[in-house]
């Protein structure tokens, strides 16, 4: 604690947004530390960030979290400037439109004129900012050690976080951010918590599972503002998501982001229909995934690869021909590993975490080619037999007794290893109690 105290001294030189949000939420500062969660997607850099300035060294999900801040600050804002700072990073091609911006813009100051259980519009744009920060809160050995005690243990940070707020019901004390707040933000926060998992729906992830709690707890029809919330949230933490490499402009958020954002919006929007099942939801995103690569989501084979190419972020019809015609080139094994992995047995456990960042980094590798193609191509050849290896052992283990079915695989590990030596897949692997997924003896 006293390194935190130290810490926040040094902030308030920078006279900066970070000093008002360290200030504000001191669970922040749990993130600068060497013991955190980072996730393996991109290489960090140093060129400025608010770690580096701070620290002289870099806090991935410290910068993470801060960008995700300031994008809420840059969406709530809506002007010119701000749009000009959101997408200066970004290339002309995948530039996101100024309409897009303005929609944004529009849904933040919406929340913030709901009204929603008497909020003003300040009191929401806290409840905002505090769920940007404890959504992240899992990452940090320092939480974990002080919600540990009262029965937070879930490997997974998002699952850790939903543990937290059912714990913060009977000791607010233990969160500055969460007990600052009116009773009805924190009604807000604990009421949208375990919602779903918004980035694994995007991404095609799992299976209709995804929407189970969504369809449960019936908010899509019951209360389309606190959901709207959630959902505007969740964009204000994609947006940020690599705070570590700019920490000035999105560089995540493009206008294919934000296409994608809004199909599962409109696909989670479904459930306000009661006729609507979770199968109904998850349908109508495959199809309009599905239809952006020229594929067809009633063929099994391509709803896989229509699964691969969300994860891939993948949006064009000749992005979708070469995702066919490199796994024309597997073997019937191996495709009907493939086929049985992300079709079928995904849907009979916890949805995995961090396949889209493996396939990311392998795309990303230069060792796999001078082009996107290329490595799209040699990404799909190394991973996908990869993950579908992993997936039925993990099958296995859970028909055995062996693996408890509510503990998510994470490969994480195996996202970090493909950074350094994509080649690495073809070395075994094991599967952690805690659900990481890493390689054996890959040098």
């Amino acid at each position: 604690m006293k390194k935190l105290v130290v810490a926040l001294g040094a902030l308030l030189l920078l006279g900066a947004s970070p000093v008002k949000w360290t200030e504000q939420y001191p669970e922040i500062l749990y993130l600068a530390d060497e013991n955190v969660q980072i996730t393996q997607e991109a290489n960090a850099l140093l060129e400025g960030s608010y770690s580096e300035q701070l620290f002289g060294k870099k806090h991935v999900e410290f910068d993470r979290t801060l960008m995700t801040l300031r994008c809420l600050e840059l969406f709530l804002d809506g002007s010119d400037a701000a749009y000009a700072d959101f997408t200066a990073g970004q290339p002309a091609s995948a530039k996101l439109s100024r309409e897009a911006f303005d929609h944004l813009h529009q849904e933040g100051q919406a929340l913030l004129n709901s009204g929603w259980n008497d909020l003003s519009r300040d009191e929401m744009k806290l409840a905002m900012e505090a769920g940007l920060v404890l959504g992240d809160i899992g990452k940090s050995e320092i939480a974990r050690e002080l919600f540990e005690p009262y029965g937070a243990c879930a490997p997974d940070h998002d699952d850790f976080h939903d543990e937290v707020m059912e714990i913060l019901q009977e000791h607010p004390e233990l969160s500055p951010s969460y007990s600052a707040l009116t009773d009805a933000a924190r009604e807000l926060l604990y009421k949208t918590s375990g919602l779903a998992h918004f980035g694994h729906i995007t991404h095609l992830e799992g299976g209709t599972h995804m929407f189970d709690a969504l369809f449960e707890k019936e908010i899509a029809s019951d209360d389309p503002t606190a959901l709207s919330f959630e959902l505007f949230i969740h964009t204000c933490d994609v947006a940020g998501a690599l705070g570590h490499i700019n920490h000035e402009s999105s560089l995540v958020y493009t206008q294919d982001t934000h296409s994608a954002m809004q199909a599962m919006a409109d696909a989670v929007h479904l459930l306000e229909d009661p006729s609507k099942a979770p199968k109904d939801a998850y349908d109508a995103y495959v199809a309009t995934r599905a239809s952006w690569l020229g594929l067809d989501e009633n063929d099994p084979l391509d709803r896989v690869l229509t699964r691969i190419g969300a994860m891939l972020r993948l949006f064009t019809p000749n992005e979708g021909q070469i995702l066919k015609k490199t796994i024309d080139r597997f073997d019937e094994t191996t495709l009907h590993k493939i086929v049985s992995g992300f079709d079928e047995q995904l849907e009979n456990c916890a949805t995995p975490t961090y396949m889209p960042a493996v396939l990311v980094n392998l795309i990303n590798h230069p060792n796999l080619g001078n082009s996107k193609e290329e490595r799209l191509s040699r990404a799909i050849s190394l991973g996908l037999p990869f993950l579908a290896k992993v997936i039925e052992k993990h099958q296995e283990l859970m028909n055995d007794g062996e693996f408890d079915p509510k503990v998510p695989l994470n490969f994480n590990p195996i996202a970090a290893t493909v950074k350094d030596n994509p080649y690495a897949l073809r070395y075994p692997f094991s599967i952690r109690e805690n659900g990481h997924v890493v390689i054996e003896n890959s040098w």
